[in-house]
């Protein structure tokens, strides 16, 4: 077959999986308990919220911002996950097989807050799809998905996640390969040095019920997907982000959760397992936070800014 049919087949089944992934919807109910908050505070070592060890948050709790990933788990057999272990919805067709969290920004009603004992639901479904020709890591497609979570009172926060899928070709090399180096140049008001280890990882994994090799299996990560390590979830970083700002937060204000009306991030470069990273943040005015982790190389990794009432 010649290069141009090639061509042109590839378009066609693009085209075919964005008008399906575009109409493409899934809804997922859970009950907001407490024992997850509990679990998520112990496994950061989070003590700004008030419940670890064995207290656990009562009846009509906030959940903080960013503890949302513990809920609303995938809902999918072993059998129907791709071979990353990830679950399928909203995957572009082959070679589009190597998954990354490019990043999410969460906006919050806090009229409306999530609370322990809520009947909740999130409902998830494509804001765009975007095919990306060459560039850094060759060709490449952009999904942004809006999840919205609704209690009984109406809706309540929307996370959109950005997934970029890369080709095969790039698993030869190694995504880390085609890593910017980029240094942050701003003093932090505040930072704090993390270790993250396999069993922050492993615990992480478990209560996100996230199931994407990566993470957890270093013969996968190495060997298949040419990683150094295992690598730290997007959304952990997230949450450490918010986690540092709250212990800031607390230091200027007195102890109680961050009232966040926005958040939103961006992974600029890979974080691997038992290598330093730190997450710092810097008050600019008006409620707003600039926040940024630095990899062990003191390279920026994740960058971000939140708002607060």
């Amino acid at each position: 077959m010649y290069s141009g049919q090639v061509e042109s087949n590839t378009k066609q089944i693009m085209s075919e999986w964005r008008a399906r992934a575009m109409q493409e919807r899934t809804e997922t109910l859970d009950t907001i308990t407490a024992s997850p908050l509990n679990l998520l505070a112990n496994t950061l070592d989070d003590r700004t919220l008030g419940y670890m060890d064995h207290v656990v948050p009562e009846k009509g709790m906030i959940v903080p911002a960013t503890y949302h990933h513990v809920y609303f788990p995938p809902r999918t057999p072993e059998h129907k996950l791709a071979s990353d272990g990830y679950e399928t919805n909203f995957h572009p067709p082959y070679p589009f097989d190597q998954r990354m969290w490019a990043g999410a920004e969460l906006t919050f009603d806090l009229r409306n807050p999530l609370r322990v004992g809520d009947e909740a639901e999130m409902v998830t479904k494509v804001n765009r799809i975007e095919h990306k020709e060459g560039g850094r890591l060759g060709d490449s497609v952009m999904v942004w998905l809006d999840k919205d979570i609704y209690n009984q009172k109406g809706w309540s926060m929307r996370e959109q996640r950005c997934l970029v899928y890369a080709t095969s070709q790039h698993k030869k090399t190694g995504l880390s390969s085609s890593r910017r180096s980029i240094q942050m140049k701003k003093a932090p008001d505040f930072f704090k040095i993390i270790h993250p280890t396999s069993i922050l990882l492993f615990r992480y994994s478990a209560l996100t019920f996230n199931s994407h090799k990566i993470h957890y299996d270093q013969d996968y990560a190495k060997n298949v997907e040419k990683h150094p390590n295992c690598l730290v979830h997007g959304p952990l970083s997230s949450t450490l982000l918010i986690s540092a700002l709250r212990t800031y937060y607390n230091s200027k204000f007195g102890e109680g959760d961050i009232a966040l009306e926005s958040f939103q991030y961006r992974c600029l470069a890979p974080l691997y397992v038992d290598q330093p990273l730190t997450v710092c943040g810097r008050h600019t005015g008006l409620g707003t936070f600039e926040l940024w982790i630095n990899d062990h190389h003191d390279n920026l990794a994740v960058k971000g800014t939140a708002k607060v009432e």
